[in-house]
């Protein structure tokens, strides 16, 4: 009876991962809660596509929401919910794999990554276990897998041109809220000790030849006048002068929030478009600087 319940159990795991193998293309955003998709957002960066990207991004909630696949290049957005730059850096100074060119959101450099996340991720033993049996993966818990791909399934094209609606009246009410946290602001000292952390990351991939490009994500123009938006320029422009490092203009165009600082879909789609246009120049002179 056991080994009857070893061997069907075997040959369960083995269809599994057979069914993994044929349809991992298609299955996406299995996570069922917000740590959970920053996981499995790790887990492709560490395991899968994110190895072949040849420009990754790294950031907060802001910019996890910009749209790079649909842009020409091999981009992956390593951008983490409720998590920071640093914590992407982290991941990618652990990786083997070291991208040509790295974008680095500049509005979470005042935060210190999350060791809880790292450690997570990072456990040798796990990661060669994960490695080369993909069905030990957060990604393809059978609960989540089964929702994607219903979702998925059931999902309806979003019409060209389409916008979201958003509450101007309730989003000021947001931001009042916000601006109140925002301007009181930390020793400089402290924000300066988070920003070096990052820094080191930084410099260890550059001396592997990935190169740099800084950009600050859009928010509400009440948002980014606070003390702390101000401070936290400062604090990176100092560190990383605009004489040894490459930074993407901030736009002059105007972007609408759903909460001071997140943008809706569409407006991500807009700057996008900007960033990778700003991008295509900075890379040309990349170019011929080597």
């Amino acid at each position: 009876m056991v080994r009857k319940a070893v061997l069907t159990t075997l040959l369960l795991l083995l269809l599994y991962s057979l069914f993994i193998y044929a349809f991992q293309e298609h299955i996406h955003r299995t996570g069922l809660t917000v740590q959970q998709n920053n996981i499995v957002k790790a887990e492709e960066f560490l395991y899968e596509n994110g190895q072949k990207a040849d420009t990754i991004v790294v950031g907060s909630s802001m910019s996890n929401r910009l749209l790079f696949d649909s842009l020409p290049g091999h981009y992956y957005n390593l951008a983490l919910e409720g998590l920071s730059s640093a914590d992407g850096l982290g991941l990618i100074v652990q990786a083997k794999h070291r991208p040509r060119l790295l974008l680095i959101e500049t509005n979470s450099m005042d935060r210190l990554p999350d060791t809880a996340f790292f450690a997570a991720l990072t456990k040798p033993a796990l990661r060669v276990i994960r490695k080369y049996l993909p069905l030990t993966r957060l990604k393809y818990q059978p609960v989540g897998v089964v929702k994607a791909l219903f979702r998925d399934w059931r999902a309806e094209k979003i019409p060209a041109g389409a916008t979201e609606a958003i509450d101007t009246a309730f989003v000021s009410k947001l931001i009042q809220a916000r601006l109140v946290d925002m301007n009181r602001i930390p020793p400089e000292n402290e924000m300066q000790a988070k920003i070096d952390v990052s820094a080191a990351s930084i410099r260890s991939l550059q001396e592997s030849g990935t190169q740099v490009i800084f950009f600050e994500m859009p928010t509400d123009p009440r948002v980014r006048n606070t003390i702390l938006s101000g401070r936290v320029r400062k604090l990176v422009g100092s560190t990383f002068p605009e004489s040894a490092y490459r930074y993407i203009q901030f736009p002059s165009d105007f972007y609408q929030t759903t909460d001071g600082v997140h943008l809706p879909l569409t407006e991500c789609a807009r700057y996008t478009r900007y960033l990778y246009t700003q991008l295509s120049r900075a890379t040309v002179q990349l170019t011929e600087v080597r």
